[in-house]
């Protein structure tokens, strides 16, 4: 593995690893794993805090709560989080989308499950959909995309050949069909 590049960004430098993905590494993790077949799910508690006066869940914090289930389905779909991406790896994926369909009404009254379905892989971009649900009823979709890019020149970049795989053989046993846009 080589070892630590100093990169000019502006007034200021960064080190970072340049390094390749080995197969079989960490990015690897899930799929050493028996991921079972169908959407990844995260739980989150909602509480009195998250409530705004109609006592309901505050709208702000649905995109947040997508955007944690999102991480813990990187960090076991690839191995690795974001934050170690980005430092360690030196590969960013800044959000270029985000949007969100409000079904019915979160409450504290319940934890928050959240199902994370891939919706496209594209060469440098990845799209998700993210469902939440309380007690089986669906209260909110959410559309997010983003790009993968180099996190010092924050340039896109095509997705790294390990990661794309991951990605898609979690794609392909989610139960839903996905596009694979490699070019």
């Amino acid at each position: 593995m080589p070892g630590p590049r100093r990169l000019r960004r502006g007034a200021r430098s960064r080190t970072f690893l340049a390094v390749k993905l080995p197969e079989g590494g960490p990015h690897d993790h899930a799929f050493t794993h028996d991921l079972p077949p169908g959407p990844f799910e995260h739980e989150v508690a909602v509480g009195w805090g998250d409530a705004d006066p109609a006592q309901i869940a505050y709208t702000g914090n649905v995109p947040a709560w997508g955007l944690r289930a999102i991480e813990a389905w990187i960090r076991r779909c690839l191995g690795v989080g974001w934050f170690e991406m980005n430092v360690d790896l030196g590969v960013g994926t800044p959000f270029v989308e985000l949007g969100a369909v409000f079904h019915a009404p979160i409450t504290p009254r319940h934890p928050l499950r959240m199902r994370v379905w891939v919706e496209r892989v594209g060469r440098s971009s990845l799209a998700t959909c993210v469902e939440l649900l309380q007690e089986g009823r669906l209260c909110a979709t959410g559309r997010y995309v983003c790009s993968f890019v180099d996190a010092v020149a924050m340039r896109a970049i095509p997705i790294p050949p390990q990661m794309r795989t991951n990605l898609c053989r979690y794609a392909a046993r989610q139960g839903r069909p996905f596009e694979d846009r490699p070019g």
